[in-house]
């Protein structure tokens, strides 16, 4: 018998490779020596080759929303041939195809209406928090705000809308400030439980903006604010727009207008109701059933046999000033203010503003005028500087002008980018603090000539609203003097050719946080530029017919309104009018007090706006404090 020998031989081989996720392959391989093995054997192993890595890419399963899609920027992203359509059928389940062209690049899967809806509110709280981190950073909040995705709808409404889908677009803010007020009276006569009263305090300022689109055709518009003076302010209107060849043009519903060019049928505005334009052939038909919301009406003032009058009457406490709406340009005009006025009617300044350029934050997303600027306190400033780091150019007070101080001549070296201006400005050799010393605003809005006025011999602005709580102001202008011109801030072609990412640099006026005093006590001179002196009557267009101020004291002993004081030998014969300032001159502008009020448009009174203006910065301290000064020198 014979034995034969057979000897196997067996070697074992190790391929490691690394792939781009951070993962180890490692693939084993075995040889045999098959030269003596039979041709029947199948007991052999699958040869790999050691050194090829086996890893293979794999593509996603499903729809495209239920899966984590990578934002690293090693991986590609889907090209734009790629698109991807949405149905939804009649039991609310959407079917989703992704085609390239018209061949479907994936199978198609589907989605219910309640997961579909979820992953799309987790979609935009994602793309909220990330616009918000953006705007941190001191990215644009206008190119970096994203809107409501759009929600797709049955396609049997494609026909009637122009398309299968709704669209919200929501903008504008609301505020809610909480507060309290106590008060205690150490009065004997008072009952201890009455001594202290008070209560908490609610603000509220809502400034909504939402704009909905149902397809291409239909769009609702809605515009609400607390801060409006009436209610037609607060707008509504769903608009119907229909194609080229629609019989139906547009539709409104809601605050709509009929303009006319003609005079003998006056157009009207302020209207609530319906209107349909139609389209038939070269014929063209408006039609409109609508409700007037605004009217137009005037009081006539006149005596009667009695000596009685019928007029509107108002009443305004002495506190109730009007406050954030009206500003001086400079504490230079603000110092100069009581004395101009001195000779009434005429206004000796020789002052005339020719240019002023109001900047504030964007509230109604205008990305024309956006800009980011710094408004500085001391900007312009001789002689009032708050702080240490500023120093004047020369000694006493000069007319507001960039070159009063050394404040932009220390700015032209320095970079004027807006995502480092901040850290410039807190560090060397500025060291000024954010919030007193400047203010940064992002996205800042160059309001519009309509939106507010300014006094060209007074130097001083109005608003056309009352600002909010956290709403900073700050200004650019120019003016001429005694024949010189002067600036202060940077006009629009002063940064015409600077990068879109630098700063203007203008005059802050009013910062985010308005406070009184520094933590040393010390005013602060943004106070002092917040005028409070002028009183608003909630009217408007005021005519010099009719028209009767009087200011009353209420007598405690008496109960009684009465025009004077009734105590001192001086302060008993001086009419309050006439202490305060507002009754200087006769009805033919004599300086020659008559005991009533001067209507002096432009100066003691604002027709337009319906503002009683004060001669004096603080009618309620200096006026009478100068009266009761003449007392004693009796």
């Amino acid at each position: 018998m014979i034995v034969e020998a057979r000897k196997i031989r067996f070697s074992l081989g190790l391929s490691i490779c690394l792939l781009a996720g951070g993962g180890i392959s490692i693939a084993y391989g075995q040889q045999k020596d098959s030269a003596r093995i039979q041709a029947n054997d199948t007991t052999g192993f699958k040869t790999f080759n050691p050194y090829r890595p086996n890893f293979r890419p794999s593509d996603r399963y499903g729809d495209p929303f239920s899966h984590y899609s990578t934002q690293s920027p090693l991986f590609l992203k889907d090209p734009k041939s790629l698109n991807l359509d949405l149905q939804i059928d009649t039991g609310f389940n959407y079917s989703i195809r992704e085609k390239i062209g018209k061949v479907n690049f994936r199978p198609n899967s589907s989605m219910s209406f309640r997961d579909f809806n979820l992953q799309q509110d987790q979609q935009f709280r994602k793309q909220y928090w990330r616009a918000k981190s953006q705007a941190l950073d001191g990215e644009s909040a206008v190119s970096g705000r994203n809107l409501l995705p759009k929600l797709y709808i049955s396609p049997v409404l494609d026909r009637i809308f122009g398309g299968s889908y709704v669209e919200l677009i929501p903008r504008g803010n609301v505020i809610l400030d909480f507060g309290a007020s106590f008060q205690k009276i150490a009065n004997p006569a008072i009952p201890i439980r009455q001594q202290s009263n008070g209560g908490f305090e609610f603000d509220q300022q809502i400034a909504l903006n939402v704009t909905g689109k149902v397809g291409e055709k239909l769009k609702i518009t809605t515009n609400f604010d607390n801060n409006n003076s009436f209610d037609f302010q607060n707008s509504m209107k769903v608009e119907y727009t229909g194609f080229k060849e629609d019989l139906l043009k547009k539709l409104e519903i809601g605050n709509v207008s009929l303009p006319l060019n003609n005079s003998l049928i006056k157009g009207a505005q302020n209207l609530f109701g319906i209107k349909a334009q139609l389209q038939f052939g070269k014929l063209s038909v408006t039609a409109i059933a609508t409700t007037q919301r605004g009217k137009q009406s005037s009081i006539k003032v006149s005596g009667n046999a009695s000596g009685t009058a019928q007029g509107r009457p108002f009443e305004i406490v002495g506190s109730n000033y009007d406050d954030n709406r009206h500003f001086f340009l400079s504490q230079f005009f603000r110092d100069n203010f009581e004395k101009w006025l001195g000779t009434l009617p005429q206004i000796t300044s020789g002052i005339n503003i020719t240019r002023v350029e109001v900047y504030s934050i964007n509230r109604i997303v205008d990305a024309q005028t956006n800009r980011d600027v710094v408004g500085f306190m001391d900007a312009g400033e001789s002689d009032k500087i708050y702080s240490p780091k500023v120093t004047a150019t020369s000694q006493g007070s000069l007319p507001s002008d960039n070159g009063a101080n050394d404040l932009f001549s220390n700015l032209k070296g320095k970079p004027a980018a807006s995502d480092s201006i901040n850290e410039i400005l807190i560090g060397d050799p500025f060291r000024f603090t954010n919030g007193t010393d400047f203010e940064k605003i992002t996205s800042a809005r160059k309001l519009a000539s309509t939106e507010f006025t300014f006094n060209q011999q007074l130097g001083y602005i109005t608003l056309q609203r009352k600002l909010q709580n956290d709403e900073a102001v700050a200004v650019a202008f120019e003016y001429t003097y005694n024949g010189k011109v002067y600036k202060v801030g940077e006009l629009t072609e002063d940064y015409s050719n600077k990068p879109p990412r630098d700063v203007v640099y203008l005059k802050l006026l009013r910062p985010r946080k308005v406070s009184v005093k520094n933590s040393e006590g010390k005013i602060l001179p943004t106070w002092n530029l917040m005028m409070k002196n002028i009183y608003s009557l909630n009217v408007s267009q005021l005519t010099r017919d009719g028209f009767q101020l009087r200011m009353i004291y209420r007598d405690d002993h008496s109960g009684k309104d009465l025009p004077q004081l009734q105590d001192g030998s001086v302060s008993s014969t001086k009419q309050l009018i006439q202490v305060f300032g507002l009754d200087r001159l006769n009805p033919y502008n004599d300086p020659q007090p008559d005991g009533n009020f001067d209507f002096v448009e432009g100066i003691t009174v604002n027709p337009a706006n319906g503002l009683v203006i004060f001669p004096f910065l603080e009618p309620l301290n200096k006026p009478l404090r100068d009266l009761f000064k003449s007392e004693k020198n009796q």
